[in-house]
C-alpha cells in the first residue's frame, strides 16, 4: 500500500476539470470521468499514518504511545524487545524515530 495526500489529487483533477472547455462529446465524457473520480476519493476511507514510538521501562517494557506492555510468553516472562518491532496493541512501530508521543 502507498499512501497518497487525496487533497493533492483532487487539486490535479479539478485543473484537468477546468482545463476542459471544448463540448466534443467525448471530451466531455473525459470531464465526467475525472468528475467522478474526484467524488470518490472523497469516499474512500482514510488510512491513519502509523505512530512511531520505543520502548519505555525496566524489566516490564511498555509502549510509549498507548502504555500497553510488551508481549509475553506463555509462561508469562517477557520476550526480548529488541525482538518486538511493533506494539501489538496499538501497531505503532517501535523505532523511536519522529512521529514518537514523546
Amino acid at each position: 500500500m502507498r499512501l497518497i495526500d487525496a487533497d493533492a489529487l483532487k487539486e490535479k483533477f479539478q485543473e484537468c476539470i477546468n482545463s476542459i472547455t471544448v463540448s466534443d462529446p467525448f471530451i466531455t465524457g473525459v470531464k465526467n470521468g475525472y468528475e467522478s473520480a474526484e467524488y470518490w476519493i472523497n469516499e474512500v476511507p482514510t488510512v491513519e499514518e502509523r505512530k512511531h514510538g520505543h520502548w519505555e521501562g525496566g524489566g516490564a517494557y511498555y509502549c510509549s504511545n498507548c502504555n500497553a506492555y510488551a508481549a509475553t510468553d506463555v509462561f508469562g516472562g517477557g520476550l526480548d524487545i529488541t525482538e518486538q518491532h511493533y506494539c501489538y496493541n496499538c501497531g505503532a512501530i517501535m523505532d523511536g524515530k519522529v512521529g514518537d508521543d514523546k
